[in-house]
């Protein structure tokens, strides 16, 4: 059978989606043909509804399949609506985090005939297979369908994939070449699922619910790819693929068997493989064992999951229990043992006030990570911080409806004064890092951040793309005179120590510089 995967992701980063590269590699193996159209302004120029009915019609597909986040979903549902018009004998199945989180709103919205929820990696080759063969399939597990009376069947969710079973991703569905070009050559990567951590804003600890609630042990959840299978994978891409320079491990806790972590290490040294890696940490998931592993091979970044310095919103909001100590003794020990930090934050909380937002750009002159990258928070249906902000009646429906990223503005109802803060704070938080931190170039970036703060909303609305350019030609005369400094790099929330920038390759300074001319524009 041919099945062709449509992946909506407009407005958003040129991303890698694991679940689609996870499920066509099964497919593949299980005889079956795969085409993915990956919509994403950044890679190519969107096709209109038009051209992707024709696209599909020329490629004749038994089964088309949506994997859908929530900001893209309106997106995808027109997509489909006018697929099922022109094509009313492809059948159609929704997937991806949404379908899984949302698997009740879905049910009572009526439209979708297949949903699949949970890690469906059997689950889609099986339900191929019988398509293909004409037989029954409403007993798989994983699936839910629609029945000829309107109602929903709700299979049971089959056991977790063993990971050393499946099949390879199928990276290439992604036309690898293209996407390393316009990502700089940084290739994603999985060492493993899963994450124990109770995070309200995370997918995570819903889906193990999800599985907990059917017999499914929660430890069972965490799993790891083999060593072996990992460092092999990372060595046919290098063969096949000239352009790829950074390997970045998107698990979400990637030092969490620090005995995994040291085997892992050591076989990549072995190997001789040359091309560093950045992996995904938490600080109380960060031993003396695995720093020391990982700086003893070629990781690039360990990023951590910070996300604010108000101690009371990380606790009783997002119920993540480490302390500011905790956060600065991860960041020292990166830097103790030479490998370079990433914090990850998090601005425009229900309720959070100015102060509290302050409280995140001390805790980030405290730490001087080597870069931070920072997001709106934005409530996504079916976790726990969604409810919560809903429960006190925090969420604005109608601008929640219009936002299709978490980068740019905020789902929630604010003060208006809170609201231009958060709205100045987006663009400039490193300049607010950059003013409080010692050294001469505080005062550069403290005449900028006074007409910043001067503004009203009215003058903000015409300053605020401008500051992007300001932010670059600051930058560029403090790196000449090898000023310390944090300035925009590579995208429009991520701010990166010049510390760092000038100690980059050439090759990759130039196309640091050529990425941000592109996402300037």
């Amino acid at each position: 059978m041919r099945v062709l995967f449509i992946y909506p992701n407009l407005n958003a980063e040129e991303g890698f989606n694991h679940g689609v590269a996870c499920l066509a590699g099964q497919l593949k193996v299980g005889g079956h043909e795969v085409k993915l159209v990956n919509l994403n302004e950044a890679l190519y120029p969107v096709p209109t509804i038009e051209e992707l009915i024709a696209e599909a019609r020329a490629y004749s597909p038994g089964l088309i399949g949506f994997s859908v986040q929530t900001m893209q979903y309106a997106y995808a549902r027109r997509i489909s609506e006018a697929m099922r018009s022109a094509l009313p004998h492809v059948p159609q199945i929704i997937g991806g985090v949404h379908a899984s989180l949302c698997l009740d709103e879905l049910i009572a919205e009526g439209y979708w005939e297949l949903i699949g929820y949970g890690e469906c990696d059997h689950m889609l080759p099986e339900l191929a297979d019988l398509m293909e063969s004409g037989q029954d399939f409403s007993e798989i597990n994983n699936l839910a369908l629609k029945m000829p009376d309107g109602s929903y069947k709700v299979n049971d969710l089959g056991p977790y994939p063993g990971l050393e079973s499946l099949a390879d991703e199928d990276y290439e569905i992604f036309d690898l070449d293209h996407l390393l070009k316009q990502k700089n050559g940084w290739m994603s990567m999985l060492a493993s699922r899963g994450c124990p951590y109770r995070c309200t804003y995370c997918f995570n600890h819903e889906l193990s619910n999800m599985y907990a609630k059917q017999g499914h042990a929660r430890r069972c959840y965490l799993r790891h790819y083999p060593v072996e299978r990992v460092i092999g994978d990372i060595e046919k891409l290098v063969r096949r693929h000239s352009g790829l320079e950074t390997i970045i491990f998107d698990d979400d806790l990637f030092t969490l068997d620090a005995d995994w972590v040291v085997e892992f290490t050591r076989a990549y040294n072995r190997s001789g493989l040359k091309i560093p890696f950045v992996v995904n940490a938490h600080v109380q998931s960060f031993t003396e064992q695995c720093a020391s592993a990982l700086a003893e091979s070629p990781c690039r970044i360990v990023k951590f999951g910070v996300e604010c310095g108000s101690q009371q919103l990380r606790r009783e909001f997002l119920r993540r229990y480490m302390t500011n100590d905790d956060i600065v003794a991860a960041f020292d020990l990166c830097r103790r043992v030479g490998l370079h930090s990433s914090a990850f934050l998090m601005i425009g909380m229900p309720g959070e006030t100015i102060g509290q937002m302050n409280e995140t750009i001390d805790l980030m002159v405290r730490i001087q990570p080597g870069r931070m990258r920072w997001s709106v928070f934005y409530p996504f249906p079916g976790t726990e911080s969604y409810r919560l902000a809903d429960q006190i009646g925090l969420i604005d429906q109608e601008r929640f409806g219009r936002l299709d990223n978490y980068f740019v503005g905020t789902a929630l109802k604010f003060d208006s004064h809170v609201e231009l803060f958060l709205s100045k704070l987006q663009r400039v938080f490193h300049w607010y890092v950059n003013v409080r931190t010692a050294g001469p170039a505080a005062k550069v970036y403290r005449e900028q951040l006074q007409q910043v703060e001067s503004a009203d909303a009215e003058r903000w609305a015409t300053m605020r793309d401008d500051v992007m350019t300001l932010d670059r030609q600051i930058s560029d005369r403090l790196l000449a005179k090898g000023v310390d400094h944090y300035s925009l790099r590579y995208t429009e929330v991520t701010a990166v120590h010049s510390s760092y920038l000038l100690s980059e390759p050439g090759r990759y300074r130039d196309q640091a510089a050529r990425s941000w001319k592109a996402s300037a524009k």
